[in-house]
């Protein structure tokens, strides 16, 4: 059985490519434009991507009135096709929720999910040898003046692009003690001499000393965000926010006061550690850590999700980078925001030792899972190359497939998509609720009223960050009282503002108001719900 692998693995390894299971474009567009027209939102777009595709949004909701609303953003990065494909299941897996069920979950909230923010980047790699994380533009990474002139190239013809390792007297590398076909560095304190320089597959045509670095792929939306925007640095951009899969997000969420909380499915995880409050950043001119308020709720959030996904094990650490979309909706666009890779290789320990997953290093759950697992297509052998960069060296290439470090064949998504369903659920309750108890009119004489009223936030969130109440764009917690024109104020504004509310906190706004009739009063705030009451003096 082993020889039948690794001759697989040898002469047929693009059958691990075509393992992942993945629609074409046109077959994604299709499952999303579906669901789309089951949940009542049609055929609806927020934009359209740099190559003219149809930016799709999937609105679940119960009426057309704005509630607080959950978003769910997905396909930022070329190179995170699972996360998309997670996006849809979860539209899918909500959508077949017994209808009571899906009618209580909607009747204060809605979700909406924008599935797959750069479909350039889908509709591109699906059918080519790589998966590279930018949009439809052609840009100049190594900024030569040349555009896409060297990419990755399929050196061995096996349909892939992998890795390619040079024997080097001095190299970094050196192979892997317990899997042959994967290198680490060499570690000098452990007596290890590195024998290979690791490279990507391919040549180096524009002869700069790098390989396959400037080929298609784009603007990588993940660095083109406003905030900490990584200038001049390849993939991302001209300058912040040049790409119109970026505006068309940034535009849905600030034309939408209502989305109260969003959650990335991408590269970054702020949700198996949460977010910590650093007083000295958060105080700075430009703020640079969540305020300490915000860092309690994503403690709370963060417990909703280890509670929802432990059957996977233990995430990776996975920092969020420089221009990424989860630091611009927090820090820019005042939203508490969080985000996961969804997947992560795991294999289940038999010894019940729990702590062992926890302590094993990235690369090595990654080659467990797919040796395990039989992914093949996943770690390739290697295979000899002649070379023309590297006369009278030994060339080889093989190692790992990148995209498979975080997008499994389909079928391993099934179990991480029914937690993750169960955390976005969780979430959805947890989110702020404004309720509105009946206002009390206390008659003074002389037809002078105090009317006082209450407004209580049930829900387990606030309902805003703190740090949306230093963003001029954001929608506050207000009351608006309304008078005929025979009454006035003799205490008390037309119009109050107050900072967000806490969950199970109750907000009190009275007013002394002379002369009988009624009385209009709009309360709350699109990200934890509003009222309008009417009351009669």
């Amino acid at each position: 059985m082993k020889i039948r692998i690794f001759a697989i693995l040898v002469f047929f390894p693009f059958l691990g490519w075509s393992q992942l299971d993945y629609p074409t474009y046109p077959q994604l567009s299709s499952q999303i434009n579906s669901l789309a027209q089951q949940f009542g939102s049609g055929s609806a777009a927020i934009g359209k991507s740099y190559g003219g595709e149809n930016i799709p949004i999937i609105k679940i909701q119960q009426s057309q009135k704005p509630k607080p609303t959950l978003l769910i953003v997905a396909g930022i990065d070329g190179r995170h096709p699972a996360g998309i494909l997670s996006a849809v299941a979860l539209a899918k897996r909500i959508g077949d929720l017994p209808k009571d069920s899906l009618s209580r979950l909607l009747q204060d909230h809605a979700i909406w999910i924008v599935p797959m923010l750069n479909p350039d980047a889908y509709k591109r790699n699906i059918s080519s040898a790589v998966w590279l994380s930018g949009n439809g533009r052609a840009i100049d990474n190594d900024r030569d003046g040349r555009l896409n002139e060297d990419p990755s190239e399929d050196l061995n013809k096996d349909g892939l692009i992998s890795q390619m390792r040079v024997r080097s007297i001095g190299g970094k590398y050196v192979t892997h003690k317990e899997y042959a076909n994967y290198l680490i560095e060499a570690d000098p304190q452990k007596g290890e001499r590195g024998m290979y320089d690791l490279y990507v597959e391919g040549m180096d045509s524009d002869k700069d000393g790098l390989f396959g670095e400037d080929g298609e792929g784009g603007v990588n939306i993940n660095r083109n965000f406003t905030f900490n925007y990584p200038a001049f640095t390849p993939e991302s951009g001209d300058y912040a926010a040049s790409e119109p899969e970026t505006r068309a997000i940034v535009d849905l969420i600030f034309d939408n006061p209502q989305i109260a909380t969003v959650v990335h499915y991408g590269f970054g995880n702020n949700l198996h550690e949460p977010e910590k409050f650093e007083q000295g950043k958060a105080n700075d001119r430009i703020i640079g850590s969540w305020l300490e308020n915000d860092a309690a709720v994503s403690t709370y959030v963060s417990g909703l999700y280890s509670n929802n996904t432990a059957s996977l094990g233990a995430a990776p650490k996975e920092s969020i980078q420089a221009g990424h979309f989860s630091n611009a909706a927090y820090y820019h666009m005042g939203k508490y925001s969080f985000s996961t890779p969804v997947w992560w290789p795991s294999v289940a320990d038999s010894s019940g030792q729990s702590d062992k997953a926890r302590k094993t290093p990235a690369a090595d759950a990654f080659l467990q899972w797919a040796t395990v697992n039989n992914v093949s297509g996943a770690v390739l052998p290697w295979t000899k190359v002649n070379h023309p960069d590297f006369p009278n060296q030994e060339v080889e290439v093989g190692g790992v497939v990148d995209v498979f470090k975080n997008n499994p064949p389909l079928a391993f998504l099934t179990k991480n998509n029914e937690a993750h369903t169960a955390f976005i659920v969780a979430l959805l309750n947890s989110m702020p609720k404004l309720e509105f108890p009946e206002p009390v009119v206390t008659a003074l004489g002389d037809n002078i009223f105090r009317v006082d009223l209450r407004i209580v936030n049930t829900g387990l969130m606030p309902t805003y960050p703190e740090i949306a109440d230093k963003i001029k764009h954001v929608s506050k917690m207000k009351t608006v009282c309304e008078l005929q024109k025979n009454q006035k104020f003799l205490s008390g504004k037309r119009l109050q503002l107050s900072p967000t509310l806490h969950a199970g906190k109750v907000q009190h706004v009275s007013w002394l108001i002379q002369g009988k009739g009624t009385v209009e009063i709009t309360a709350g705030c699109p990200t934890g719900g509003e009222n309008t009451i009417k009351v009669t003096l």
